[in-house]
């Protein structure tokens, strides 16, 4: 019996090696687990068994009957750590369109991290939201193979469950898939673990898990993906670990463990950067070269947001629509004119945050964010929080703006270097118009 159940185990595995198909179907076709198994058992059987093969026969025929749940656990664990080997980064929708423009100080902090095999810690890739940090992940990614990516929504809670794997297997063509979910369904984190440590030993180098927050996600999953990638890199040292946070304000959700944690922070595109992009996103639609350059001009100068860019790069007309230069243009300045009547109102919110009754609150410390729109007005550099005397706790400020200010950029708060600027020059020349007529503040405030 024993001896007949490990030939049905090499059956299978020799079966998985030989037929199955990671892009396609396998050559017998789109079988359930019942074909599965008889194809095993056909493998079984062609084995020469020697001066016991009529007994080891009839004890794979009784096994037969219950030989399905026999193999599937090996099966399981080899289309696993097979379909992780080869899982690769999706390709993003800037690289697909061809529209994607280098981020390299970033992009070289990322491949720096999923290359060194030594660093016990997991990478947190944050940034205001629009900014491209998934996009930039994705791209920088793109050639790796080994690499599982998740897209965390709040009903997926990574720790504590295999469900990281279920990208791997989505090219899987079934049943191998089917197998594959069956064996995620019954598995648990140390099953994770071993499998990432023996497909890191296949490909030569670590794995690379990457949990990508969607907008939304509550604090409690960022707080569990951090928690879960900090076991697998640091705990237990069997894969590299990359948390994309959805915006700035998501790192306030991290444990404080900063000796675990590497970070990364995709900004706004400068200025020279987002011409590019708008320039490749309107090569195809807008052909005159100065019509092109006119709305990259007046766009730019207003927001620099990869996820601004996007959305006036949809609405200029195209030139096989049989639209002019003129009616672009108009659609551009139309773009325009609503995104600096919004980063006017954004900065009003912001001042609101801010409001305080003094009477209430004399003598005492305070949140004035009159005083830090002076301030960064002077300069075109960030304003570090730690060194004014309007922000005596960053965290508690956050929390504050979070509710008035998250995807709406009229300041983009980096609590990792404790600074805060600008979201887009259209909110600075909004900060300008409102605090021009306006006193300081009372310094005794």
């Amino acid at each position: 019996v024993q001896q007949a159940s490990w030939l049905l185990r090499h059956a299978g595995r020799a079966l998985l090696q030989t037929e199955m198909s990671l892009s396609a179907s396998p050559s017998w076709g789109m079988p359930g687990p019942t074909e599965v198994s008889q194809r095993v058992f056909e493998k079984v059987r062609k084995f020469p068994y020697g001066e016991v093969a009529s007994l080891l026969a009839a004890v794979v025929s009784i096994l037969s009957v219950v030989g399905w749940f026999l193999i599937m656990p090996v099966l399981s664990t080899d289309l696993l750590k097979r379909g992780l080997i080869h899982s690769r980064m999706p390709a993003s929708a800037a690289d697909t369109a061809k529209t994607y423009v280098r981020r390299e100080s970033v992009e070289t902090v990322i491949n720096s991290y999923v290359g060194n095999p030594n660093l016990k810690a997991y990478l947190v890739v944050y940034g205001p939201r629009g900014a491209g940090k998934s996009t930039t992940v994705e791209h920088s990614l793109r050639d790796r193979k080994g690499v599982v990516y998740v897209k965390v929504t709040e009903a997926l809670d990574p720790a504590g469950t295999f469900g990281v794997l279920a990208a791997s297997t989505k090219k899987l063509s079934r049943p191998w898939r089917a197998i594959a979910d069956t064996g995620m369904k019954k598995a648990d984190q140390g099953d994770l673990v071993q499998l990432l440590e023996a497909a890191s030993k296949d490909l030569g180098r670590h794995a690379t898990t990457v949990l990508d927050v969607n907008t939304g996600t509550s604090d409690r999953v960022v707080y569990k993906c951090a928690t879960f990638l900090k076991e697998l890199t640091h705990d237990r040292g069997v894969c590299r670990g990359i948390l994309v946070l959805s915006s700035s304000y998501a790192v306030m959700e991290l444990p404080p463990d900063r000796a675990r944690q590497e970070f990364a922070h995709v900004r706004p595109f400068s200025a020279q950067e987002a011409c590019a992009a708008l320039d490749k996103m309107l090569m195809h639609r807008v052909e005159a070269t100065a019509v092109r350059n006119q709305i990259i001009g007046l766009v730019v100068n207003a927001t620099t947001f990869g996820s601004d860019l996007t959305k006036v790069a949809g609405v200029i007309p195209s030139d096989d629509a049989a639209a002019s230069g003129s009616e672009q243009l108009d659609k551009a300045r139309a773009f325009v004119t609503t995104f600096e009547a919004r980063a006017h109102d954004d900065v009003l919110g912001v001042l609101k945050v801010g409001a305080v009754d003094d009477k209430k609150l004399r003598g005492e410390p305070g949140f004035h964010v009159h005083r830090l729109l002076l301030d960064l007005l002077r300069g075109d550099e960030p304003v570090k929080l730690v060194a004014t005397n309007y922000l005596p706790n960053p965290k508690d400020f956050a929390q504050k703006l979070r509710k008035a200010d998250e995807g709406r950029h009229a300041l983009i708060l980096d609590l990792v270097d404790g600074t805060v600027q600008f979201g887009t020059p259209a909110h600075r020349r909004a900060a300008e118009a409102v605090v021009r007529d306006r006193a300081p503040p009372d310094d005794g405030f």
